[in-house]
């Protein structure tokens, strides 16, 4: 019994990863734009960047599992990397300017002027690869259900039993 629930959950994860890399490529975006909607509306959210990194890596390693996609798939992750990268080395010409008694306005400015295209070009390619994900995998939606009820079902019997 054990090794049969063993066996259904290993299914579960295979069966419901399209549909979970789909969710996490269509969610990165749509994020990424409500938080830069925010922060025209001066709501500042602490640790975004951090956040929005860390799902990409989740969903760039989900991606990799995916087989019927071509290596377009890893486009937007990486641009999200570079994005994170070109931030990361404009903290050290902000610093020595705040140190020299300025406000380093200007590079965080010249930062985001370089970054913020990066990221929208990563965005429309997290739009393209959902896209692509949703073409190869026609029905995950019901085949994500489908496996979690099976799952759920001998999780239930295993208690009872």
């Amino acid at each position: 019994m054990k090794k049969d629930f063993k066996i259904a959950k290993q299914e579960m994860k295979e069966k419901c990863a399209p549909y979970q890399t789909y969710q996490i490529y269509i969610g990165i975006p749509i994020y990424g734009v409500a938080v830069y909607v925010l922060s025209f509306l001066n709501v500042t959210l602490g640790n975004t960047g951090i956040l929005i990194l860390i799902i990409t890596i989740l969903g760039n390693k989900s991606a990799s599992k995916l087989t019927l996609l071509s290596k377009r798939k890893y486009v937007a992750p990486i641009l999200m990397y570079i994005t994170n990268a070109l931030v990361i080395l404009f903290v050290i010409p902000i610093i020595i300017e705040i140190s020299n008694g300025g406000t380093g306005d200007i590079v965080l400015g010249l930062a985001n002027l370089i970054a913020l295209p990066v990221q929208i070009v990563a965005f429309i390619f997290f739009f393209i690869t959902a896209n692509d994900i949703k073409k190869a995998y026609p029905d995950m939606k019901q085949v994500s259900t489908e496996a979690r009820q099976e799952y759920l079902s001998l999780k239930r019997e295993a208690k009872i039993d």
